[in-house]
């Protein structure tokens, strides 16, 4: 697959200091992952691509959050669930096709808001697995950020897979629940908790080569900005 007509330049005018994208020092964007696991597996790729802990932000961004508490700082035991944990029963998975793009939210339109970048981190996380099985990484691409080490490797792996007919089963993301806080105008944190079905990947031949049991309530930080009219997602980090 080639690269897509829209690609996002870096704001000149703001420094990734200021709005800090969260990868693991030293860690390369473009890093190959999921040696042994599964691309749909959400928790594998990230502790593969953020590491277990985040870079901090920078002093100001964090002066601007020092009023609001971090899920990090008070945990709720949901959020404690390790990457193998079964969704509750309460998540229901049969009712998502995941053949179907998730509905464009409003508020990718609208202007920064605590309320619109919750929206666009829960549309974000449910165009993961829609990405994995169909493939289809357009509007997956147009919303990452081109810092976004997270965005970037699942975006090169996905590619790959189409490359070598590796295809992905269920899998499917339910969003419970999105917060955001604002670090500044235009830049927003949003503490995502969600859970995962349960998935398998074959390869050309069909033969199954990888399986995920899933998880149950699973937080994750999603950064999201707002840029020249247009939301991305700059990072994002397990808590």
């Amino acid at each position: 697959m080639g690269k897509f007509a829209a690609v996002h330049m870096t704001p000149t005018n703001v420094t990734l200091a200021e709005h800090p994208v969260r990868r693991r020092p030293g860690q390369s964007r473009r890093r190959a992952l999921w040696t042994g696991t599964t691309a749909l597996a959400l928790v594998a790729v990230l502790a593969a691509c953020t590491g277990d802990t985040p870079a901090p932000p920078s002093a100001s961004a964090t002066a601007t959050a020092t009023s609001a508490p971090t899920a990090s700082a008070a945990p709720t035991p949901s959020a404690t669930s390790t990457p193998t944990s079964l969704p509750s029963a309460s998540d229901d998975f049969s009712s998502i096709d995941l053949t179907v793009p998730p509905p464009r939210p409003d508020a990718l339109d609208a202007p920064p808001s605590k309320e619109a970048a919750a929206d666009v981190a829960t549309y974000f996380a449910l165009l993961f697995s829609y990405s994995a099985v169909t493939h289809d990484l357009r509007a997956f691409d147009d919303l990452s950020h081109p810092e976004c080490g997270f965005c970037s490797d699942f975006i090169d792996e996905i590619r790959g897979y189409e490359a070598q007919g590796v295809t992905t089963e269920g899998g499917a993301i339910v969003v419970q629940r999105a917060d955001a806080r604002m670090q500044s105008d235009d830049y927003f944190i949003v503490t995502t908790t969600m859970s995962q079905d349960s998935s398998r990947e074959l390869d050309a031949d069909g033969e199954v080569t990888g399986k995920n049991a899933g998880f149950a309530a699973k937080t994750f930080e999603i950064d999201v900005t707002w840029y020249d009219g247009s939301w991305l997602v700059a990072s994002v980090v397990p808590t």
